[in-house]
């Protein structure tokens, strides 16, 4: 038996869908008892070159496959907000089964989608929206029947990551960002991805999928990997860490934090060995431990192949995880780590400045792990006791400070450390 699909958008991800269903549609067959078939693509541009032979499929008019009753399952690879939205809802208010890659469209609107597929007795799959090829959305799915989460965290953006490993091989952010734009991981304007917008929708998904909670993705923090300058990847590796752009969601007793922003990572952890495109999600939970998936992030065969494993679920009526309750949350910023990388510059010249730092941190109870001085420049990774705004708002009275970011911290850190002991006899 046959089941027709609808395909919109044939870019990079729709490519890579079309490449898949067309090569291994026996083997889906035999899986499912389902051979599945494009009948339609809807695309902008009804003349323009393709990567692969769609002769006979194409249109421009998204009614041919929102009004064909014969088309079944509608895979949408068009991305962004308008007009995925108004086809996505339009095709599950018409009994079709919808199958996205679109983190933004998920992210905004996958509660109300949601209830519409529900009230329609169809499926909404969106495992191609987080993590490409990872199957983190199953994992979850099927790991929340027996255990409580308290924590999920990773690198969610493949473009950032390869820009970040380029970075710290010692290329410019500059020179990283034109490779990546060369290579089609990076669009001509990268802000969607550079400065977090991409990573928070991802980690909104998340957050809903392994805590059952809505988090608005305007309210987690967010910062981009534009404010890491080189000296800060060079002095990173130095002390024995990468810098990597972390999304994160931690569970409390009564409420949630989560954050998306450029953190060190310990050169001997397993997240810092996570090169190029990939992307990497850790899971903790109270009986597993913790889990980490590896798997790549970008690229249109690693995306088509997660739209064709919910297409495959869907076939073979897998329904774990379709009834999962969405509530409203207590959320609140907090850090998941007291460890920070500060870099700031001296309001004195040299020692003198230096001696009002060195005295306001230990007047604040904050241990230095590791430390850099020249010039009228001080770089330090610091433990504090205590909130960091709290530390920013002290050290401002005596330098300018530059940049501050979160340490992954490793375990077995020094309590005291050479630079303290020089606190005390300055």
């Amino acid at each position: 038996m046959r089941v027709k699909i609808g395909l919109m958008g044939l870019g990079t991800v729709g490519t890579g869908v079309f490449k898949i269903v067309n090569s291994r549609g026996r083997y889906i067959k035999e899986s499912t008892g389902f051979y599945p078939e494009i009948k339609k693509v809807l695309v902008k541009d009804l003349h323009k070159k393709r990567k692969v032979d769609a002769a006979g499929l194409l249109t421009n008019d998204p009614r041919e496959i929102l009004e064909d009753e014969e088309i079944k399952v509608v895979i949408e690879a068009i991305g962004g907000i308008s007009p995925a939205y108004e086809y996505v809802k339009k095709a599950l208010l018409s009994g079709k089964h919808v199958i996205t890659a679109n983190k933004e469209l998920i992210a905004k609107y996958g509660e109300e989608l949601g209830s519409i597929a529900a009230e329609k007795g169809v499926y909404l799959r969106c495992e191609a929206s987080v993590g490409g090829a990872i199957p983190i959305l199953h994992q979850i799915d099927r790991l929340k029947i027996t255990d409580e989460m308290d924590f999920i965290g990773g690198i969610v953006n493949g473009t950032t990551n390869y820009i970040l490993t380029k970075m710290g091989e010692g290329k410019s952010y500059k020179e990283a960002l034109n490779e990546a734009q060369e290579l089609g991981y990076a669009e001509a304007n990268p802000d969607y991805d550079v400065k977090g917008f991409d990573a928070t929708f991802k980690l909104g998904i998340l957050v809903k999928r392994v805590f059952g909670v809505s988090v608005p993705v305007e309210i987690i923090p967010r910062k981009g990997i534009e404010e890491i300058k080189e000296e800060d990847v060079e002095r990173a590796k130095e002390w024995g860490y990468e810098f990597k752009l972390f999304a994160w969601a931690k569970k409390f007793k009564n409420y949630i934090s989560a954050g998306v922003e450029p953190t060190l990572i310990p050169e001997n952890s397993l997240l810092s060995k996570v090169k190029g495109v990939n992307n990497a999600i850790i899971l903790r939970g109270s009986s597993f431990g913790e889990y980490v998936f590896i798997g790549r992030g970008a690229g249109e065969l690693p995306t088509g192949d997660a739209i064709v494993a919910d297409l495959i679920d869907i076939l073979i009526n897998y329904k774990l995880g379709s009834k999962s309750e969405v509530t409203g949350v207590n959320f609140r910023e907090e850090s998941f780590t007291d460890t920070f990388y500060i870099r700031l510059k001296l309001k004195k010249d040299n020692v003198c400045g230096l001696k009002e730092v060195l005295k306001l941190i230990k007047r604040n109870w904050v241990s230095i792990e590791k430390s850099s001085f020249g010039g009228n420049g001080f770089t330090a990774i610091v433990k504090v006791n205590g909130t960091v705004e709290g530390l920013k708002e002290q050290l401002e009275k005596v330098a300018v400070l530059e940049a501050v970011f979160k340490v992954l911290p490793e375990e077995n850190l020094k309590e005291r450390s050479e630079f303290e002991n020089l606190v005390e006899v300055m």
